[in-house]
C-alpha cells in the first residue's frame, strides 16, 4: 500500500513582494500545509527577503520547515525541490533530501541574489510585484500513486499617503527647531503620522531635513518623494528615497532636501510666498501581512490509474492546455529557426572577414539605427549590405542571435564588453542593460579601470556610478593597480575626477 511515489506541490504567491519590510534575519512564513501519504506531517516555508544571517545579506534565503506540533513520526525523510518561478521559464531551482525532525527546517541560505529578483530580472520574476515560490516534496520511487497541488497566497499590505506640509515663517526658523504636522490615517490600525521639518546648522548653507514618523511599528516607510511648490504651484523635485532594494533596509524616515536653507532663501521670491514653504510629500508604507490563506487544493489522479481509464468517458473532458501549449514553438522559436535556416534573407551584415545574412524588417524592428539605415536615403538602403568593420565575427553572430531570440549564450567578460559596445552603437537598450549588469556583477579591482573608461566613453551614467561605487569601496587595491596607472596615462582627467570622489564623499559624510 505504501509502494510508489507520493508527491505534493505547494505554490506560494506573495503579492507586493518588493514591500517586504524584513531586515536581515527576519522571515516571512507561508500558510501551513499537509498532504495525504505524508503520515500526518505538516509543513510551511520560511522566506528571508534579506537573508537569514549576516553572511547572506544581499540574498534571499528559503527553507522548508516541519511543524513542531504535527501528528507525524518524530523523524520523517522527504526529497524536496525549491523554485522561484519566472514568466520567461528561467526559474531558480535547487533540490535536496533531508530527514526532518519536528520543528526542524532545511533549505538554502544563499538561494538567489536580491538584485536578480528586484532589479535585473524584475519583469520575469515579479509580474505585478508578485513573487511565485514553488516547493515540491515527495517520497518513494516508481509510479506516482498520490498527487496533490496546493496554492496559497500572502499579500503584503501597502498604504500610499500624500500630504502638503506648510511651514510658516520659514526664514525665522532656528537650527533644529521642528515645524510639525500630524496626520491621521483613515485606517484605524495604522494610527497617526507625524511630519517634521527642520534644518541643521552644519554649515553656512543649512541642510533642510524632513522627518516622517508613523505611530505604529508595523507601518514602515518604503518610498518617499518630496516636491517643493513654487509660487505658481509648480512641483520641483527636491528629495527621494526608496529602501526596497537595500540589503540592510536603510531607515529613510529622515530625508534631506536637495535644496539647502540658503538656496531656498536665495530663491524666496519663487519658493517663499509670504515666507511660507510648501512641501508636497508622497509616501508609500509597508503595513505588514494583510492577507494569507490557502486558496486552492487540487487532487490529481494517480498516473497508473489514468493509464487504466483509457477511453473512459471521464477522461474525455480532460484537456491539458498547458501541456499542449508547452509543446508548441513560441514566436521566438520560429524566428530563430528562420534565422538559422537563412530563409528569405534580404540584407547582409559584413565584417572584415565574413557576411551574415539577415532580414531588413527584423533589423528595423529591433534597432533604431538599422531602421534609419534601411529606410532613409542612405547607401545601405540600396546596396542591401551593411558594413560592420569595427565588430568581430563572434560579436556580430551573438548580436544577431539576440536580435532574433532575445537571448544570449554564456557571457564572459570579453564578450559582454564587446556586446555592450554593439548594443550602444545600434541602440539595442535591452542588450546594453544585460551586458552592463553582467559587467557590474563581475567587475574586479583589476578590471574596474577598463569598465570605468567604457562607461565614460559611452556616457552611461548608471554604469559609471556603479563602477565608481565599486572603486571607492576597493580604493586601495584599484588605485594601486597597474591598470589604474594605465588609465591615468590614457585619460588622466577621468582618473583624477574619480579619485576626487573619495574626498567629496568624505566632506558630505562629515557634515551630515
Amino acid at each position: 500500500m505504501n509502494n510508489g511515489r507520493k508527491e505534493c506541490t505547494f505554490l506560494w504567491f506573495i503579492e507586493n513582494y518588493s514591500y517586504c519590510w524584513h531586515k536581515n534575519g527576519e522571515y516571512l512564513d507561508s500558510p501551513e500545509f499537509t498532504a495525504d501519504g505524508f503520515e500526518s506531517t505538516a509543513w510551511n516555508l520560511h522566506l528571508y527577503p534579506r537573508g537569514d544571517e549576516k553572511e547572506a545579506e544581499g540574498y534571499i534565503s528559503i527553507f522548508l520547515r516541519r511543524s513542531r506540533v504535527d501528528d507525524g513520526p518524530l523523524d520523517f525523510t522527504v526529497k524536496h525541490e525549491m523554485s522561484v518561478l519566472a514568466t520567461d521559464g528561467l526559474s531558480t531551482r535547487l533540490h535536496g533530501k533531508r530527514t526532518f525532525m519536528k520543528g526542524k527546517g532545511y533549505g538554502w541560505t544563499k538561494f538567489v541574489q536580491m538584485d536578480q529578483i528586484l532589479l535585473h530580472r524584475k519583469a520575469g520574476y515579479l509580474p505585478q510585484d508578485t513573487l511565485s515560490v514553488r516547493c515540491k516534496i515527495w517520497r518513494g520511487e516508481g509510479n506516482v500513486q498520490e498527487v496533490k497541488e496546493i496554492a496559497a497566497r500572502t499579500r503584503i499590505g501597502i498604504e500610499e499617503i500624500s500630504f502638503l506640509h506648510l511651514t510658516e515663517s520659514f526664514s525665522k526658523l532656528e537650527p533644529n527647531e521642528k515645524k510639525t504636522l500630524q496626520l491621521r490615517s483613515p485606517s484605524k490600525k495604522h494610527g497617526a503620522l507625524t511630519s517634521s521639518l527642520y534644518f541643521i546648522k552644519d554649515s553656512s548653507e543649512g541642510k533642510v531635513m524632513v522627518e516622517i514618523t508613523p505611530s505604529v511599528k508595523n507601518q514602515i516607510l518604503a518610498k518617499c518623494k518630496l516636491f517643493l511648490l513654487d509660487k505658481s504651484g509648480k512641483k520641483i523635485e527636491c528629495g527621494e528615497a526608496d529602501n526596497r532594494l537595500d540589503a540592510t533596509r536603510k531607515d529613510i524616515q529622515n530625508l534631506p532636501l536637495s535644496l539647502t536653507r540658503q538656496a531656498i532663501l536665495n530663491g524666496k521670491s519663487d519658493f517663499l510666498p509670504e515666507d511660507n514653504l510648501s512641501l508636497s510629500c508622497e509616501c508609500v508604507f509597508s503595513t505588514g501581512v494583510e492577507y494569507e490563506k490557502i486558496e486552492r487544493t487540487l487532487y490529481g489522479k494517480p498516473f497508473v490509474a489514468c493509464s487504466q481509464i483509457g477511453n473512459d468517458v471521464q477522461s474525455k473532458g480532460i484537456y491539458n492546455a498547458a501541456q499542449k501549449l508547452s509543446a508548441c514553438p513560441s514566436a521566438l522559436d520560429d524566428l530563430k529557426a528562420i534565422y538559422n535556416n537563412q530563409l528569405l534573407t534580404d540584407v547582409e551584415l559584413k565584417t572584415k572577414t565574413k557576411s551574415f545574412p539577415a532580414h531588413k524588417i527584423w533589423l528595423c524592428a529591433r534597432s533604431p539605427v538599422f531602421k534609419t539605415m534601411l529606410t532613409s536615403d542612405m547607401r545601405e538602403k540600396n546596396s542591401n549590405s551593411i558594413p560592420i568593420d569595427d565588430l568581430e565575427d563572434d560579436t556580430v553572430q551573438q548580436l544577431l542571435l539576440f536580435l532574433y531570440t532575445d537571448k544570449l549564450g554564456k557571457l564572459c567578460w570579453e564578450s559582454a564588453f564587446k556586446l555592450y559596445y554593439a548594443g550602444d552603437k545600434y541602440q539595442v537598450e535591452k542588450l546594453k542593460v544585460i551586458c552592463s549588469s553582467f559587467l557590474v556583477d563581475n567587475v574586479s579591482t583589476a578590471s574596474a579601470s577598463e569598465l570605468l573608461l567604457l562607461a565614460d566613453t559611452h556616457s552611461d551614467s548608471d554604469l559609471k556610478e556603479a563602477v565608481e561605487d565599486f572603486i571607492l569601496k576597493h580604493e586601495e587595491q584599484v588605485f594601486g593597480s597597474e591598470e589604474w596607472k594605465k588609465l591615468t596615462e590614457v585619460n588622466s582627467e577621468l582618473a583624477l575626477k574619480t579619485m576626487l570622489l573619495k574626498y567629496r564623499g568624505g566632506d558630505c559624510e562629515g557634515t551630515g
